[in-house]
């Protein structure tokens, strides 16, 4: 990957998510992503001048990205080497763990926030978990708005399947005693979801290395939903050669 894509990435992942201000307080050469006034990443503002991402993590997380990703170091631009990582471009480095990783920096930081700040954001205190009742609409009115999405019951009846493109992102299980939706992770997400999440579980009927099932529950948020199934979609885009893949401009329903 070119360096230029890694600052990309990272600034088409943070500036969109709620109440993000970016300004240089850290330097002519960073650009600092600020929710409620705190940071939550540091990019470098020159590509090709030692281009990197740093993003807040957990430190357990930290550790698993450094064994994993040579590029992936702690701390960075004098910020802690237990809380953050520092992203610079690599092999390894892609576009879904540099969004992921983003996601959760922006999570983590709005999460400390006093609740006053997290109010002025739109994220209502009283309204955090979804009921079971509105957990799975969610996901199908989300998953209906992307690009080229059509559904089914191609297996069994109870399993209603979202496709695009012929390719499977997303199953809702029909099921009074199983309210889950099923969706595509990449494994590192899917682990440190699965670990963060009490509902999270591994994938219930696909390979479940690459695969979860969610239910509502606890932190499961609508915003928390909405990531997950449009993440789950877009990897599966990603998959797809250019001229396979979806044009803007809505789903259709039925047909798999």
């Amino acid at each position: 990957m070119d360096s230029g894509a890694l600052f990309d990435w990272a600034d088409k992942a943070a500036r969109p998510r709620p109440g993000v201000l970016v300004d240089d307080s850290f330097g002519a050469d960073w650009q600092a992503y600020k929710v409620g006034g705190r940071v939550f990443m540091l990019a470098s503002a020159a590509p090709g001048n030692d281009v990197r991402v740093i993003v807040k993590v957990d430190p357990i997380r930290s550790e698993v990205l450094r064994l994993q990703h040579p590029d992936i170091t702690a701390g960075g631009h004098r910020l802690s080497k237990r809380h953050w990582i520092s992203i610079a471009p690599g092999n390894t480095i892609t576009r879904a763990l540099i969004e992921s990783e983003v996601r959760e920096s922006y999570r983590l930081v709005q999460e400390g926030l006093p609740v006053k700040a997290r109010v002025a954001q739109g994220q209502e205190p009283g309204e955090k978990k979804l009921s079971e009742r509105q957990f799975q609409p969610l996901a199908r009115k989300v998953a209906l708005s992307l690009p080229d999405v059509s559904h089914g019951r191609p297996f069994v009846e109870k399993l209603d399947v979202y496709k695009v493109a012929d390719k499977v992102f997303m199953i809702v299980t029909d099921d009074p005693n199983e309210q889950i939706i099923t969706l595509k992770a990449d494994p590192q997400q899917a682990q440190a979801l699965r670990e963060r999440f009490d509902t999270v579980t591994a994938g219930r009927y696909l390979d479940k290395g690459h695969w979860i099932s969610v239910g509502a529950g606890r932190g499961i948020t609508r915003q928390v939903v909405t990531e997950l199934v449009k993440t789950s979609y877009q990897s599966v885009v990603e998959t797809m050669s250019a001229h396979d893949r979806p044009k803007e401009g809505g789903s259709k329903e039925g047909g798999t």
